[in-house]
């Protein structure tokens, strides 16, 4: 590989830090095969559910899953950001020989962390076009049998239901995957990481974060550490995040009969607790992800909302097209979204 076309994420340093901070526990192999098993007989029930209820993706074929270990779900998802951050090539080229180590370093230290959390994920390339892959994460599936018992294979089936609705929404709507890739390129495009920059933002991030704090607001905070563009973006980003992320957890407890999930209060329980811990909170610290906690709470009231005015047919208007997403201000007035896209 040509130093000109080296990665710009050090994938060995991303693993090894990684590899520092993942738990490291290792399960019988008969444990796993046993959950592969239970994965591929389960999908072909919760891709029909999942379906049914969504009214996206008819004439997809049959969705697949992959059972991965921590490490292997850390990987996926440098093969992606690897691709997503080729805007900031010149940028980051300029500021070190030794960026590529310290960003692969970072951004391995919080995947690994968060390898410990996730269950599933639907991953999207998005550097480039194509379809994603729906993951399991093994030893963390693995692991909810020791916390919750029986209810483990309910908690299973619900997540594997939200990363199904993933799929279906951008393998089922066309234009999807390409309108996210472009916002993040435009995001990445914008940004600023000269000195000068980093000097302003510092200056100004303490009274940002007491104000964020007093008010409940991000608002300051994006106004220092964003250009006006990349301000806008995240304003849509935000709507189009909340979209899909409460639309799959509303899928979750809508989409599937007794039958394939039998408790499905117990596991709207058993997932809101894995936000309680001290890992939890630190992630929330580290990777900002109460706002994507956020985008779970509001994007769910949005997408229920809606149903229950126009049903499944007038939600789906969101995804006809770029203009008919919600942005961020739109997620929270349901009915402003519905006037703004519904037929006159």
């Amino acid at each position: 590989m040509t130093p000109d076309h080296r990665p710009l994420i050090d994938e060995r340093a991303a693993l090894r830090a990684a590899s520092l901070v993942a738990p490291t526990r290792r399960r019988e192999p008969r444990d796993v095969a046993a959950l592969r098993a239970d994965v591929a007989a389960d999908l072909p029930a919760i891709d029909a559910a999942a379906r049914a209820w969504t009214q996206l993706g008819a004439d997809l074929p049959p969705t697949t899953a992959r059972v991965v270990g921590r490490l292997s779900w850390v990987r996926a998802n440098l093969a992606t950001l690897q691709d997503a951050f080729e805007p900031l090539r010149d940028k980051l080229e300029r500021r070190s020989r030794l960026a590529g180590n310290v960003l692969g370093t970072q951004l391995g230290a919080l995947l690994g962390l968060l390898s410990s959390k996730v269950l599933g994920q639907f991953v999207l390339p998005l550097g480039r076009p194509g379809g994603g892959e729906l993951l399991v994460v093994g030893p963390n599936v693995l692991d909810l049998a020791d916390d919750h018992g029986p209810l483990a294979a309910d908690i299973r089936r619900t997540v594997v239901l939200h990363e199904v609705t993933h799929r279906l929404q951008f393998d089922g709507v066309p234009w999807l995957g390409d309108h996210l890739r472009q916002l993040l390129e435009r995001y990445l495009a914008g940004a600023r990481v000269d000195r000068g920059a980093l000097a302003e933002a510092a200056a100004r991030l303490p009274e940002a974060v007491a104000a964020a704090r007093r008010d409940g607001d991000v608002q300051p905070l994006l106004k220092v550490v964003l250009t006006e563009e990349q301000a806008g973006i995240v304003q849509q980003a935000q709507g189009l995040m909340s979209l899909l992320e409460g639309h799959g957890n509303a899928a979750m407890y809508e989409a599937a009969d007794p039958e394939l999930i039998g408790d499905g209060e117990a596991v709207r329980r058993a997932l809101a607790s894995r936000h309680g811990d001290v890992t939890s909170k630190v992630l929330t610290a580290v990777a900002g992800m109460e706002m994507k906690r956020r985008q779970y709470r509001e994007g769910e009231a949005f997408v229920r909302a809606v149903i229950e005015q126009d049903g499944v047919a007038g939600l789906n208007r969101a995804f006809e097209a770029p203009e008919h997403l919600p942005d961020a201000d739109e997620v929270t007035d349901p009915s402003g979204w519905l006037a703004r896209v519904s037929p006159a």
